[in-house]
């Protein structure tokens, strides 16, 4: 949404912003509970994923509050600070923050780069690799014990046990 319109649909940022994402249990259970908890509306909006051709269709959108009405960017705003402030975190989290988490929960769970390339919606693993190469920080001594586990396997000539 943008100040001044209503919701639409727009073109999306990239070709790799049209992806699959898994989605995780806490995250089902999350939204099946929000689900029955608020009513499910149906509302009018523009859609401008063709901006050669924008139509308006009928859209059931998630995020809607306890009234049915769409969730806006400054309500979310106060809930989330709000949220924030409960935990005593200092600094501005955002939902950039939120993405940077999943990256990282992801490469510390042994993900490899590629992996979350695909997760991220990168073009390329090299821009995963900029990004997010400060979190491999055991690749070398993960590399290094790769070698001596393979190694230390066979008995190696001078290897002093």
């Amino acid at each position: 949404m943008s100040a001044g319109r209503g919701p639409y649909f727009g073109p999306t940022k990239t070709k790799t912003s049209v992806r699959t994402v898994e989605m995780p249990e806490i995250v089902r259970s999350a939204l099946v509970a929000h689900e029955a908890a608020v009513p499910g509306v149906s509302i009018e909006v523009s859609d401008d994923t063709d901006p050669a051709r924008p139509v308006r269709r009928m859209a059931s959108p998630i995020f809607v509050n306890e009234g049915g009405q769409l969730v806006r960017p400054s309500w979310w705003w106060q809930v989330w600070s709000a949220m924030i402030a409960e935990t005593g975190l200092s600094g501005a989290i955002n939902l950039r923050a939120l993405r940077h988490y999943f990256a990282t929960v992801l490469i510390f769970g042994g993900a490899n780069v590629k992996t979350v390339q695909l997760a991220m919606g990168h073009t390329t693993p090299t821009i995963t690799l900029n990004t997010y190469v400060g979190y491999w920080p055991d690749a070398v001594d993960r590399t290094r014990s790769l070698v001596d586990a393979a190694f230390c396997t066979q008995s190696v000539p001078g290897q002093v046990a």
